[in-house]
């Protein structure tokens, strides 16, 4: 369920913002001045040399303000500790999420209209006000039930709850089969005004520019989110896969039939199938030698086959894969990365330096295709 608070920053109650930032330890001479700081302010409107009214701002936090967005956080953290929900909530700044889960549609009916009441008390008691036409749900469902379209009957303060097959989540297209075909195409689509641009700036610019411009503008929008999007199959990639080497030889202003390896070679990166390899082979580097480094939840989800069994073979020090019975379940992440490194050369998994690593398992790839 994707709920979304209406004018989130606007509509800040500053006097309950204050009390709960006493509560969280915000106190004397700091809370005073966080007060200071936010009462008696007015603004106004300027519009062809016209000066309106100067209004007072009696609620909300600064928009555009350092302090801002953490005063905004402040005040919604604590949406996490609803007492008695089952599921706690995920939040991004305004966006606030929840992922149940049941084995039928009934029980996962009930358990999804309790959440939503309790998030809705806790709006309400916050001074805060949803925004209706920008709150869903999805359903994430076996492929069995894909052609029977199933659906709840899910409501908050008497306003049905839209069900939605695709929907965007910090800046990453999800779909209901998770597939992430639409992600992949909208992302496709983003990227294809950059071949003419760069066509013209090929003939006037430096490589050394070009280059600067393809990670800033291209590399940037395809590596975000790759770890996630990129799970899926080669066949789904294979337009963007095509783009990105399409405008690499723009760049370095190569024939239509030169070598692709050349073409990243020269760049020192990778095809987006590669590159989606590289990220989860960092991850799973990190996970097994600095895995304090990471948030608890990643170490939950990995073990090692010696925290198994107690055998001493050659892939005791490799990650546990979980047997799985369906073609799906296989591209779950930790599978997915377990698969990988597990399949690295011993080389390469005893490399401790993660700056190492990151060269000799670049040049690796660049070299052999690795199946996951």
């Amino acid at each position: 369920m994707f709920f979304d608070l209406a004018k989130a920053f606007d509509t800040i109650d500053r006097d309950i913002l204050l009390k709960k930032m006493y509560n969280y330890g915000i106190r004397g001479p700091m809370h005073s001045w966080f007060k200071s700081y936010l009462a008696c302010r007015r603004q106004y409107v300027i519009l062809n040399g016209t000066s309106s009214q100067m209004l007072n701002i009696n609620y909300g936090v600064p928009q555009g303000s350092v302090l801002g967005p953490l005063l905004f956080l402040l005040y919604i953290n604590d949406i996490g500790s609803i007492p008695d929900m089952e599921t706690k909530p995920k939040i991004f700044a305004d966006d606030t999420n929840i992922f149940n889960h049941s084995s039928n549609l009934s029980d996962l009916n009930i358990v999804c209209q309790k959440s939503i009441e309790k998030i809705s008390d806790w709006v309400f008691a916050n001074r805060l006000s949803i925004n209706y036409d920008k709150t869903h749900y999805m359903l994430f469902c076996p492929a069995m039930y894909h052609t029977t379209t199933p659906s709840l009957q899910l409501s908050i303060n008497n306003f049905v709850i839209e069900k939605v097959t695709s929907t965007k989540y910090l800046g990453v297209l999800i779909d209901e089969n998770l597939d992430w075909k639409l992600h992949i195409t909208e992302l496709c689509q983003s990227l294809r005004k950059f071949v003419g641009i760069f066509y013209k700036l090929s003939l006037k610019l430096p490589l050394k520019i070009l280059r600067m411009l393809y990670f800033s503008l291209i590399y940037s929008r395809v590596l975000y989110a790759i770890e996630v999007y990129a799970n899926t199959y080669i066949t789904y990639l294979h337009d963007l896969i095509i783009l990105n080497n399409r405008l690499l030889r723009i760049i370095q202003h190569k024939p239509y039939n030169a070598n692709t390896t050349d073409l990243y070679k020269l760049f020192n990166t990778l095809p987006v199938n590669k590159l989606f390899q590289f990220q989860l082979l960092i991850h799973a580097h990190t996970l097994n030698f600095r895995p304090s480094s990471l948030p608890s939840i990643f170490s939950l989800n990995y073990q090692l086959n010696k925290d198994i069994h107690s055998h001493d073979t050659r892939s005791s020090h490799d990650f546990h894969r979980i047997s799985t019975p369906s073609t799906f379940s296989t591209k779950i992440s930790s599978n997915q990365c377990a698969k990988l490194w597990n399949s690295l050369p011993i080389t390469l998994k005893t490399e401790y330096s993660i700056h190492a690593f990151k060269g000799l398992l670049k040049n690796y790839l660049i070299i052999y295709d690795m199946k996951v």
